[in-house]
């Protein structure tokens, strides 16, 4: 069959519409902006998309031409002029690559920019015009993608990771690259079709490990075994996006049977619904949280400040877990992160083993508590830097920016000066602290946290809090999404 060549490339936001942080250029800089030989280099044996592209065309004795590979935290919409630029670089990058087989994207499926609200969809049809009909375009989406009619009629295949938290995007990669291959060979002639039932629900209940989605992944892996079917995808949305078609949706990509596709989506679609009320997620207050986690007899137990979810759009320096430790004496707990680069200087300026008198938190938007006076000694100092070791992004080099760790009374505090999830335990462990030894671990995640922290958690408590990611949808005011849809409406 001959050497391939195939194009690939990243632009991914996640866009919490909610949010008051413009996303520009420097977001994308401070996590993740590359191209050419830079990028390959980069994502080369990553358990990630990209690392998973480039291992297939290895596999396979083909080629790949890297374009641009662009993410940055949730924020806010994406800045016009920042889109125009990385969207110019991907296109600049395919025209300049002459023929290819095929292009393979990493896309989110839930970047708003300012005046396109389907950024996605906006990326895959400039991308068709530039390759033409012929040329296999595919690419894999995140679990929380908002899929666009506009998406699918421009893409041949759309791969939507299977979990939450999100670790099978390398396989996910693999496979849509094969799929891309088996296109060329003319083994398939797919054809996909997207339904959305009127059901947006938060993060936490849309988890994939439990309850109604883990249902629904079941029952689209049953449609995959039957003959014809390629794909049957469950998307769980992102609500806080507050577009028109936010939400859940079901992709169903059958080779050359429109009929049959329509069918597997409508009954992954109709099943969600009738389980609409199980979406559901108990919490507990920050005080009432911390008491519980106080009393119990084994350790650690993890306070997940699911509101506070910088992977979610929310600011990650809330403050009122980290006020209730310290008011009810917290022994033996530790919090990660509260991004704040003042605090952080500030520790830098006293030292390590120097006195620490700063207020901490609560500066990025008034949504997330006020600031709270921290007090006491400046335990570690730190560059940030660290590699993922556990489930997710494992091998990927990571930075928090410069870091400190406070110890106050019993509570340890990890300040740093990026907004960043500390979803992984070796945030913890890069500073000197072991999260199986601490009493309590309070982390800024909705979801993703478990992945590396149910193996070693005693217990997992979902905290009230507030903030820009909470599972409360009545908190905001949605003025973008479809109504009427479900929970936003009692339907």
């Amino acid at each position: 069959m001959g050497s391939r060549r195939f194009i690939i490339g990243q632009i991914s936001h996640e866009t919490n519409s909610f949010s008051p942080i413009r996303t520009d250029m420097e977001h994308f800089y401070a996590r993740s902006y590359a191209r050419g030989q830079e990028m390959v280099d980069l994502y080369t044996d990553t358990r990630t998309s990209l690392g998973g592209f480039i291992h297939f065309a290895r596999e396979q004795g083909s080629e790949v031409v890297a374009t641009v590979a662009a993410s940055a935290v949730p924020s806010g919409r994406v800045a016009s002029d920042a889109y125009r630029r990385l969207l110019g670089e991907l296109l600049e990058g395919i025209r300049d690559a002459g023929p290819v087989d095929g292009v393979l994207l990493a896309l989110h499926g839930a970047m708003v920019v300012e005046g396109v609200p389907d950024a996605e969809g906006d990326i895959l049809k400039r991308v068709r015009e530039a390759i033409g009909p012929d040329v296999p375009l595919v690419s894999t989406l995140d679990y929380h993608a908002n899929v666009t009619d506009t998406m699918v009629r421009a893409a041949d295949g759309l791969f939507g990771y299977n979990t939450y938290p999100h670790v099978d995007g390398w396989e996910r990669a693999v496979e849509a690259a094969g799929f891309a291959v088996d296109m060329l060979e003319g083994q398939i002639k797919p054809v996909s079709v997207v339904v959305r039932p009127p059901l947006a629900p938060a993060l936490v209940p849309a988890r994939t490990g439990w309850g109604p989605i883990k249902t629904l992944m079941e029952r689209a892996f049953a449609w995959e075994d039957v003959p014809g079917v390629i794909n049957a995808s469950v998307y769980g949305g992102f609500i806080y996006s507050d577009i028109e078609d936010a939400g859940l949706s079901f992709i169903a990509t059958t080779d050359g049977d429109p009929e049959l596709a329509q069918r597997i989506a409508s009954d992954l679609a109709d099943a969600s619904w009738e389980m609409r009320r199980e979406f559901v997620t108990p919490m507990l207050p920050p005080q009432e949280a911390v008491r519980y986690a106080m009393a119990a007899s084994s350790a650690p137990v993890v306070l997940a400040d699911v509101a506070d979810n910088t992977g979610g759009g929310a600011s990650g320096d809330g403050t009122e877990i980290l006020r209730a430790l310290l008011e009810l004496k917290a022994e033996g707990a530790v919090v990660a992160t509260i991004p704040d680069p003042g605090a952080v200087q500030e520790a830098f300026c006293a030292g390590v083993g120097g006195y620490f008198e700063f207020p901490v938190g609560g500066k990025i938007d008034d949504l997330h508590g006020e600031p709270v006076m921290l007090t006491g000694e400046v335990r570690l100092l730190s560059d940030g830097r660290f590699v993922h070791r556990g489930p997710m992004s494992t091998g990927v080099t990571s930075s928090m920016g410069r870091t400190a760790v406070v110890l106050s009374g019993g509570v340890e505090i990890i300040l740093n000066e990026r907004r960043f999830q500390p979803l992984d335990p070796e945030v913890p462990r890069s500073v000197g602290i072991d999260p199986v030894h601490r009493k309590i671990v309070v982390l800024k995640s909705a979801v993703h946290y478990r992945a590396g922290y149910e193996p070693i958690a005693s217990e997992i408590v979902e905290v009230d809090g507030p903030g820009l990611s909470s599972p409360n949808l009545d908190r905001f005011e949605f003025t973008g999404i479809r109504r009427p849809v479900f929970p936003l409406d009692d339907m």
